[in-house]
């Protein structure tokens, strides 16, 4: 049951229901201006509503020392203490008197107390029977009917699906489902369909043929469709996590596909965005992709399982301090999109990071780094406080460079993790 309590409020609430007209008479002139004596209170001007004169009141309001009634239409002289009854919506007004405390029962409210658990329980609505699971996901709702043509959404996507699984102009199905994935229910449509994922990760992940010469044509072609191949995945998981949830479910069965041509099966595959002669553009699509799919948490611990963060520092190896400055800034938009991709899955908690699986093990030490880097290789170790520490000295005169930030946020989960001791010394920038 619900329950009244009558508590006190301080002044300073009082005053928000409580208006005070205040004007240039003093209190003393005001009181003796207010009370008429009554010879003038008997010619005063009169309100009737009715012929009962029983029932007629002065136009001009007449105040005493106690709160009364203002009526709607009558006058109210300057100086007085009004009030507005917040239950009835009528004011009330009296002689002002500067300085006077409100009456206890004046600053009084009631307040309601919290229903008990099990009143709440008995309030609580009746979910049917028959009613579905709840998703908290939401329902995703099918765009709007268009007329039937070549050029709708619908056509267009059913028509890039069928092509692409046939292999027929995979050029232009590629084109039409990398724009139409940006829309969230297109995107849950195409991760639905398990051979169109499969398709759309093989073309993502196709790397030329070491068995034969590879024509600058069919390089170029190659790259053009594993570049929208790989921002159709993108695409169609980001900020679109039942699409997501779908690619989970082809997970177990598409990770032990193999490609045509491919070396090995696309569980690792996927996670591979360099190759001997990676084209930059081809490669920030391949980690646009990456970035979408390890939303996922079983993806996620598979990625880190199977040495992908390895993967990774290969960018930020790409176009390294003994490469052409060229080389480098042609590589710099590569390594920011993993920066991002560090950042929101690994390191920034406000990002929506899972914090605390990686970096877990102790970093290289910069002299074995740097002999790793000499090499040629991003292997031999975790080196990705080197890298970082590399960028961030070349980019140190641009103070909004990704690299500070990145720098920062891995310094700072590294000592969260436990796992930067006696290294934080020897890098600092």
């Amino acid at each position: 049951m619900v329950r009244f309590q009558l508590r006190t409020l301080p002044l300073s609430l009082v005053a928000l229901v409580s208006v005070i007209l205040v004007g240039t008479a003093s209190a003393s002139t005001a009181r003796s201006a207010a009370s008429p004596s009554p010879s003038a209170g008997s010619s005063a001007e009169l309100i009737c509503h009715t012929d009962n004169a029983a029932e007629c009141y002065p136009k001009v309001f007449q105040p005493t020392d106690e709160f009364q009634l203002v009526r709607a239409d009558q006058d109210l002289p300057s100086g007085l203490h009004v009030r507005l009854n917040v239950w009835t919506g009528e004011k009330e007004a009296k002689i002002n008197v500067p300085d006077e405390e409100a009456a206890a029962d004046q600053r009084a409210v009631v307040v309601v107390d919290p229903e008990s658990q099990e009143e709440q329980q008995q309030q609580a609505p009746r979910i049917p029977a028959n009613a579905p699971a709840y998703d908290p996901m939401g329902k995703i709702k099918e765009p709007p009917k268009q007329a039937p043509s070549e050029d709708s959404s619908s056509s267009v996507f059913s028509q890039s699906l069928a092509v692409l699984k046939k292999g027929l102009d995979v050029d232009s199905a590629l084109e039409a489902l990398e724009d139409i994935s940006h829309d969230i229910y297109y995107g849950l449509k195409i991760a639905e369909d398990y051979d169109t994922v499969r398709r759309l990760v093989c073309l993502a992940t196709a790397t030329a043929d070491n068995n034969k010469a590879d024509a600058d044509d069919a390089t170029t072609t190659r790259n053009r469709r594993a570049r929208l191949a790989a921002l159709a995945i993108s695409s169609a998981v980001q900020n679109n996590p039942k699409a997501l949830s779908e690619i989970e479910k082809h997970w177990v069965n598409l990770k032990k596909e193999q490609c045509a041509g491919a070396a090995s099966a696309l569980g690792s595959a996927v996670f591979r965005v360099m190759e001997p002669r990676s084209d930059p553009a081809v490669a920030k699509a391949r980690v646009a992709a990456v970035s979408g799919l390890l939303k996922n948490d079983a993806i996620r611990r598979e990625f880190l399982a199977g040495g992908g963060m390895d993967l990774l520092l290969e960018v930020l190896a790409a176009g390294g301090s003994s490469e052409a400055a060229a080389a480098a800034v042609d590589w710099e938009p590569v390594q920011r999109k993993v920066a991002l991709l560090l950042l929101d899955n690994f390191l920034d908690g406000d990002m929506g990071a899972a914090l605390g699986e990686w970096p877990l093990g102790p970093a290289a030490s910069d002299k074995a780094c740097a002999e790793v880097a000499g090499s040629g290789s991003a292997e031999g170790g975790d080196c990705w406080d080197w890298y970082v520490k590399q960028l961030g000295q070349r980019y140190w005169s641009d103070k909004s460079h990704w690299s500070g930030e990145l720098w920062s946020k891995l310094k700072e989960q590294r000592k969260a993790n436990g796992s930067g001791k006696g290294r934080a010394a020897k890098t600092e920038l």
